[in-house]
């Protein structure tokens, strides 16, 4: 994702935290809806433009910027093969690291999930000593590096992880609410390897907007997103093959 789209995508979300709608902005600007759509989709918003939209909604500039994270917002901390092999062998401690991970401090973790303050203390000290992060006084922890977390697909963790979702995630009765696409295409490499690049921004976008909403406390559901395509047939249309 360019720093363009992350500071459009950070201008939204701070017109949603403020209740401002796409036609409250059209009226105070003097546009049509649809108008108002498409200079927020646009890369080429003018200056003049977004100080304007910046003023309507009663929006701080530096603060769109500020919550853009447009130095961080691509960084994906990759781990080693011993740190994922030090996680996967431990499942709580797998889970009590993507909490962490997540913004969650230690002392939330305590209140909220069934883990002693021993258990917590011990963890952290196995995290330290596995360079996962930095422990302080008082339990503060500091990660080295902030960003999207993304384990090997190959690795302990990926394996253990990719495993689990070939099991369970779709031996699941999915509901009207839920959502679930299927379709048998035949499409040339180009264009997979093309609408494989927007799917990689999409997911992205995704995980921002979940990031943003973890720091300011919305309410959230856990959710699980796949987004997968692979050389495959259905059985029947192999029932006749091609000569040679």
């Amino acid at each position: 994702m360019s720093q363009i789209d992350q500071f459009l995508n950070a201008l939204k979300r701070a017109l949603k935290a403020k209740n401002v709608l796409y036609r409250d902005l059209a009226k105070a600007l003097d546009l049509s809806e649809s108008s108002v759509k498409r200079i927020l989709s646009s890369k080429s918003l003018s200056l003049e433009r977004l100080e304007e939209i910046c003023r309507v909604a009663d929006i701080s500039f530096s603060e769109v910027v500020k919550s853009a994270n447009l130095e961080e917002a691509n960084q994906v901390v990759i781990l080693t093969d011993d740190q994922e092999r030090a996680l996967a062998e431990n499942i709580r401690l797998l889970h009590y690291y993507m909490m962490l991970h997540e913004g969650k401090t230690p002392q939330k973790i305590e209140r909220e999930y069934q883990i002693t303050p021993a258990e917590s203390k011990k963890y952290l000290f196995q995290l330290d000593r596995l360079k996962l992060l930095e422990l302080h006084p008082r339990d503060k922890v500091k990660f080295k590096k902030t960003g999207f977390l993304r384990f090997h697909r190959d690795g302990p963790v990926g394996k253990a992880l990719f495993e689990q979702t070939k099991s369970s995630y779709l031996n699941y009765d999915f509901r009207p609410e839920d959502y679930i696409r299927f379709s048998f295409l035949k499409v040339s490499p180009p264009t997979l390897a093309k609408y494989k690049a927007k799917l990689e921004r999409l997911l992205l976008e995704l995980q921002e907007e979940s990031r943003f909403e973890g720091e300011h406390n919305v309410p959230v559901v856990e959710t699980g997103v796949l987004l997968s395509f692979r050389p495959w047939q259905y059985s029947y249309m192999g029932a006749i093959k091609k000569k040679d």
